[in-house]
Formats: C-alpha cells, sequence, structure tokens
C-alpha cells in the first residue's frame, strides 16, 4: 500500500492526528507530560488559520505536522519566540509545528515528505516566510530545504523541552518538489494537498476499479499495462498524468499501472479534478493534449507490437 500524505479533514482524522502526538511525544520520545484523554492539542488546533498535514499507512496515522498562517491571534511560536524582527515588515509568516512521526516510520521518506508538503502548502498560500521553533534532532533535515538559525538552542519552559528556532526564506527554498511545481505551472491544478509514495512493483491503478484519483507523477516512472499480462502499453514519467480518463467519462479503470521505479505523485481527488477542469479552460486544452499525446502512444505501441509478433511468432 502507498503511504500517502494528505490533509486532515474529517473528526477521526484530526483525531488520530492529537492520538499520534501523545504516542510520540509523551509515550515513545517520553519529551511531555500525557493526559488521560491521550491526546495533545492546543488552541491553534480549533483556529481557522491551522491545518494538519498527516501521513497515512495501510489506514494509520504514522506522521503529522501542523501548519499555522498568521493572523489576528498571531502565532503558536509567538508563545516562546518572536521571528518577526528577522523577517521584512510586509511578510506573510506561517508556523510549521507539532511535527512527530511514529517510530516504526522513522526512515526519511515520511519525515522528509512532511517538511516538503509544508514548504508546497506555503507557496500556494503565498507564504514568504515559515518559521519552526523544532526538536533540535530534525534540524539537519529543515536545513536541507533552506530553513536557516535566527537564534541559539533554548529550553522552553511551557514544551519542558530543547527547542531550535529556524526560519525559511521561501525565496530560498532549495526543493526539486516545489520546482517542478512552479516548472510545469500546475500550482493551481493540484490543490488537493495529496502525496503519494510508491515502491517499485505496487498496482497504483487496477483495470476495472472505479475511477477516484488522477494523479500526476513528480519523481520516478509507472508502466500502464493490459489486465492480467505484461504488455506495457506506455511509460509514464515526470510530468505526465493518469487516471484522469475514467474521472472524464465516469467508466471504470480500462489499464493497470504499476509503479516501475520508486514513485512520489500527487494526487487530485474526482471533485478537485472536474472543479480544475472546468473553471480554467487553458488547462483543460492542455489537458486534453495530455491525453490525446498519451493516447497516440499507446496507439503506435500496439500496432507496432502487434507487427513484432507477427514476424517473430512470439507471444511476449
Amino acid at each position: 500500500m502507498p503511504i500517502c500524505m494528505r490533509l486532515a479533514h474529517s473528526t477521526e482524522e484530526l483525531d488520530s492526528v492529537f492520538r499520534l502526538r501523545h504516542l510520540v511525544f509523551v509515550e515513545q520520545e517520553k519529551i511531555l507530560q500525557g493526559n488521560s484523554e491521550k491526546r495533545l492539542y492546543d488552541r491553534f488546533d480549533a483556529f481557522p488559520s491551522s491545518v494538519q498535514m498527516l501521513a497515512e499507512h495501510n489506514g494509520q496515522t504514522v506522521g503529522a505536522f501542523r501548519f499555522s498562517l498568521d493572523d489576528t491571534c498571531g502565532l503558536p511560536a509567538d508563545d516562546y519566540f518572536d521571528f518577526r524582527p528577522f523577517v521584512p515588515k510586509n511578510a506573510r509568516l506561517m508556523h510549521s509545528g507539532m511535527f512527530c512521526v511514529h517510530k516504526d516510520y522513522r526512515g526519511e521518506k515520511i519525515a522528509m515528505g512532511l517538511i516538503l508538503m509544508a514548504a508546497y502548502y506555503a507557496m500556494s498560500n503565498n507564504i514568504t516566510h515559515v518559521v519552526a521553533p523544532i526538536n533540535p534532532t530534525i534540524a539537519p533535515l529543515l536545513r536541507r530545504i533552506g530553513f536557516k538559525k535566527v537564534g541559539e538552542q533554548f529550553h522552553d519552559p511551557h514544551l519542558d523541552y530543547q527547542v531550535l528556532p529556524l526560519l525559511m526564506d521561501m525565496a530560498d527554498i532549495k526543493d526539486f518538489f516545489v520546482e517542478f511545481i512552479r516548472q510545469n505551472k500546475l500550482h493551481d491544478f493540484i490543490m488537493d494537498y495529496q502525496r503519494w509514495f510508491c515502491k517499485a512493483g505496487e498496482t497504483i491503478v487496477k483495470a476495472g476499479d472505479d475511477g477516484t484519483e488522477a494523479f500526476i507523477i513528480i519523481d520516478g516512472s509507472a508502466e500502464v499495462r493490459l489486465p492480467g499480462k505484461n504488455s506495457v502499453l506506455a511509460t509514464l514519467e515526470p510530468g505526465e498524468m493518469f487516471g484522469e480518463l475514467a474521472l472524464i467519462t465516469g467508466e471504470c479503470r480500462s489499464a493497470d499501472v504499476v509503479a516501475k521505479s520508486e514513485l512520489q505523485m500527487m494526487v487530485m481527488t474526482k471533485e478537485i479534478f472536474l472543479k480544475r477542469f472546468v473553471e480554467d479552460s487553458n488547462k483543460a486544452l492542455a489537458l486534453m493534449r495530455m491525453i490525446s499525446k498519451r493516447s497516440q502512444s499507446m496507439i503506435m505501441n500496439l500496432k507496432y507490437g502487434h507487427l513484432a509478433r507477427d514476424e517473430t511468432g512470439s507471444l511476449e
């Protein structure tokens, strides 16, 4: 099953984030005090300026990150560190915090994936600077994409653990994912904030299933295959979309799509996809060209595949 990163919306999803915080910060890391509810939350979790990004695997929330936009109530960081002297007067700030990953999923993929989704969320909300008063142990990950230290590590009496204040100017971000979105002008077309990570050999789309998502490959490649056979109709590379035809026609998936390598994708639900398709005629035209180009490629593969079988007698 793929690892899925997306915004939490339902009551159950939000509750799973609060329970994961307690599990990680209290039971696994032992850096915060627990409570009988076995949930951790604060007033900023109730504000509409905050959202929760979660990482899910096999139906379990295994990672989470909170993003809080600056508003009249301020930022969570204001309680223990003032970042404002380090940014221009007209800066648009976002606080990223409450970062936690289940100890069984501490590989770099989930941690870095959540951090990069913070950068993408900031970019799509026209944020100029991201503040991150964080546990010093994850500082190396944040520095890799452009966060810089703006103060010395200190002990926060409210949380009772060490904090390192980091700041990122979005103009200095070092991230192939955000640059990919910018270069391919996909910013307004993938606002559903879902990102999937698949292993090589995993089936992403299966022929006969209902189509509920469309996918854009960010990194890696995938193969479109005839159902039940090894025949490859097309190879999909970064920047290419698949799964959209079933959303447009309402019919079931017509082919299997399998990860050829480790794969990163942005995912759009049917609702978001159709909304973008209807609202923006230029993107709709670009999408139709993409579909046409891929269809022609598949037709050529089928045509020359049949010719090769006729000449050699092979059934491969």
